[in-house]
């Protein structure tokens, strides 16, 4: 589990305040170093603790892990998430304290330009009221550098991880429904929070 202090955001509802604030040049080299060894560890971690330190082959990737109803892709994946965000949330706790988010949940109105920000708290009584549909299409980005408010971002980062072959960077997510249906998260995050969005790929760096 990422660490509670970790999700911990604020400014409930409000709408962006600012948007395309630069990090300083030193400080954004020293985060996505962390993201990119983040990274690396994950997947290092991952696949010795499950796969037995070997690379799936493709094949293996798109049958079922073993005992699970998903792919292996998506079980290794899933898993390289979890221990890269808990990884990430104690190297910015020492960077950034109390200007990172990990996994912040915003909602994206695009005909109104309007982005709102969902606290974790709002989120789960959501969902012990049984009204999870409300959540739906809402967007969830891996990393998010703000200013100590999570709608005043200066950095928008997402792990990928690739299953089989670690040369070929994992692409963008394209929505297949819902209200961002047709565009990839690059666009989405981009349009909702207002700066370039970047992917985080083990071995190979930083990626737009």
């Amino acid at each position: 589990m990422v660490p509670q202090a970790a999700r911990r955001l604020a400014e409930t509802g409000a709408s962006i305040a600012a948007v395309g604030m630069a990090l300083n040049g030193d400080l954004k080299t020293q985060i996505e170093q962390a993201l990119q060894q983040c990274a690396e560890h994950a997947r290092t971690k991952v696949l010795s603790d499950k796969h037995q330190g070997k690379i799936p082959t493709q094949a293996e990737c798109d049958q079922p892990a073993p005992g699970m109803a998903v792919k292996l892709a998506i079980y290794l994946g899933d898993e390289m998430h979890k221990e890269a965000l808990q990884c990430i949330g104690k190297r910015l706790s020492q960077l950034v304290p109390g200007r990172f988010s990990l996994e912040p949940r915003y909602r994206y109105d695009r005909l109104k330009k309007q982005t709102t920000f969902i606290s974790e708290e709002e989120a789960q009584s959501l969902l012990r009221q049984w009204r999870g549909d409300e959540l739906k299409g809402t967007l969830r980005p891996d990393v998010v550098i703000h200013s100590g408010n999570p709608l005043q971002v200066r950095a928008v980062y997402n792990f990928k991880f690739p299953c089989a072959d670690g040369s070929r960077p994992t692409p963008w997510t394209r929505y297949t429904e819902g209200p961002h249906q047709g565009f990839n998260q690059k666009q989405v995050y981009r349009d909702a929070l207002g700066v370039e969005p970047f992917r985080i790929v083990p071995w190979l760096g930083i990626l737009q």
